[in-house]
């Protein structure tokens, strides 16, 4: 037998259940909390899910205003991943107040819609996206340890069955030299800016002999105290991003060593600090995408896939213990850019619960997908342990 591309109940399950859960995101848009802070957010959430037949853990693995909702079982288990942290003074213009929403309202859909799931489905909540990357903290705990896959989707300007995301840390670095007045002993010091400049030229010429999608971006964060006095301390943060995490490493080995020589021809001194954790890049899977764009298709709802890698998640560092999806879903009519205010209205209103029910729609059905069509998750395993090299 041939199976539908989406499931008719589950679509109407959604449906009904969307006007219980899209006050959860209507209140989290109204009290946005940054990440680090989601005290309140977390327990709101929490809150509503227990009144659902969910158990929840607070704290989950140590980590302040996470948690995971299941319900007991033995069963294989899904993680439906949730955020919910705002940005200052804007609130929720990334869009987390109703991605979460799309998490639950996925998730109740499914558990409600089959009684036989061969599966559980697990809601984890990951605060400080924007901030700590709260998902690098929860993998390295064993967070999603013995998980089947997680998957989430973001809110945005268009459907996307995958992003494609870029492996991602931080060079923070502090040049030191020697300083003396400049107009009347200048050859008593050492400009820590020269050293600087140099870098910074030496990064640019070396841009042309980097790898597809590796990246090197930064500011000068301290450049001295005043031009009557050679720098005697810089200070460069610089953001490098690669296609992997192996590819990531090389690019730090290269700017290092440009470093060690520049501060070596100035006769300065540097340090350096990774301060966050590295954010790893996201699995490209043929076989869950493919699926997902049939997914969005049978929904009529128009999806294309990211053609380039751009920007960097803390999704990427699940994807490094199991499989992981972060869809984009289309939350506006127009494009319009997150972060912004303008996001943050579409987060309100009839446009908002559109996105509610399209996000939702789309991770039910690929949940149903994977369970009840045969080999589907068995080939997406492989895939994504054929890439990671695990055997």
């Amino acid at each position: 037998m041939i199976m539908e591309k989406t499931n008719k109940a589950l679509n109407q399950t959604v449906e009904r259940l969307e006007p219980e859960v899209f006050p959860l995101s209507e209140w989290l848009t109204a009290h946005p909390e940054v990440g680090g802070e989601e005290k309140e957010s977390s327990a709101y959430i929490a809150r509503f899910l227990e009144k659902r037949g969910y158990t929840v853990e607070m704290d989950y693995c140590g980590l302040s205003y996470a948690f995971r909702a299941c319900k007991p079982s033995d069963k294989p288990r899904i993680a439906v991943m949730c955020e919910y942290d705002a940005l200052p003074e804007i609130g929720h213009a990334c869009g987390h107040s109703l991605s979460c929403g799309v998490s639950v309202l996925a998730a109740l859909a499914v558990s409600e819609c089959f009684a036989d799931l061969p599966c559980e489905i697990d809601l984890i909540g990951t605060p400080g996206e924007e901030t700590i990357g709260g998902k690098v903290i929860l993998s390295q705990r064993g967070g999603f340890d013995g998980y089947q896959y997680a998957i989430m989707g973001h809110i945005g300007s268009e459907n996307v069955p995958q992003w494609r995301i870029l492996a991602c840390n931080d060079l923070y670095i502090t040049i030191t030299g020697k300083g003396t007045h400049a107009s009347a002993t200048p050859w008593e010091g050492h400009s820590a800016l020269n050293a600087a400049q140099l870098f910074m030229h030496g990064i640019d010429l070396q841009r042309v002999h980097y790898k597809p999608f590796m990246q090197m971006h930064g500011i000068i964060e301290e450049g001295g105290v005043t031009p009557g006095i050679i720098p005697d301390r810089v200070v460069l943060n610089y953001y490098p991003r690669a296609a992997s995490v192996k590819d990531l490493e090389t690019l730090r080995e290269e700017a290092l060593r440009l470093l060690k020589g520049v501060t070596y021809a100035t006769r300065t001194e540097y340090t350096v600090e990774q301060r966050f954790d590295t954010f790893a890049e996201l699995h490209y899977g043929e076989t869950a995408v493919h699926t997902l764009m049939e997914i969005f298709e049978d929904l009529h709802m128009e999806a294309h896939e990211a053609v380039y890698p751009g920007g960097s998640s803390d999704a990427g560092n699940v994807d490094l213990v199991v499989p992981t999806f972060h869809l984009g879903i289309k939350g506006t009519d127009t494009f319009v850019d997150i972060h912004t205010v303008e996001f943050e209205r579409l987060m309100y209103g009839d446009r908002a619960r559109q996105t509610l029910r399209d996000g939702a729609k789309v991770i039910a059905n690929f949940i149903w997908q994977t369970l009840y069509r045969p080999g589907l998750m068995e080939q997406i395993i492989q895939d994504w342990k054929a890439y990671r090299d695990i055997e």
